[in-house]
């Protein structure tokens, strides 16, 4: 595959939920990194400030800046881990819940436009194929200088 086209898609996909992003949280103070955090809560309903961290490949402290704003503003929730004291488990919050069903409502008519002329098979073609390639990319090994 043509990296100059399977990057200028990735590109463009990922300017354009950005900005659908920014469109329901610039109101609310919040940006792409911290709605990127809602989305893995609301997925996963309670995980660990680490797991985010390693979800997002970023480091501790952006992730915690990241969290307390969010639980500042009323989107999740933080609750000592009753297995290791030392860790916080992230919780959504209903609010979160909300904000992040407004957003997720704006991607799937993005999705639906994305995909606008490609049929039920061919969708469900991509998605394992991408699965598969998603798998891969735990594989690849950096080079060294």
């Amino acid at each position: 595959m043509d990296d100059y086209n399977l990057v200028g898609f990735v590109m463009k996909y990922t300017q354009i939920k950005r900005r659908i992003a920014a469109s329901y949280l610039k109101d609310k103070d919040l940006n792409a990194f911290e709605s990127i955090i809602l989305s893995i809560v609301y997925k996963h309903k309670t995980c660990t400030q680490d797991k985010i961290g390693e979800i997002t490949m970023s480091d501790g402290a952006i992730v915690a800046r990241s969290l307390k704003k969010l639980e500042t503003n009323g989107y999740v929730s933080r609750q000592p881990d009753p297995d290791n004291g030392r860790r916080k488990l992230v919780s959504i919050t209903e609010k979160g819940e909300q904000l992040y069903d407004k957003v997720r409502s704006a991607f799937k008519k993005s999705n639906d436009a994305m995909f606008e002329g490609i049929t039920s098979e061919e969708q469900s073609q991509l998605e394992s194929i991408l699965e598969k390639v998603y798998k891969n990319l735990d594989n690849i090994e950096m080079p060294s200088k």
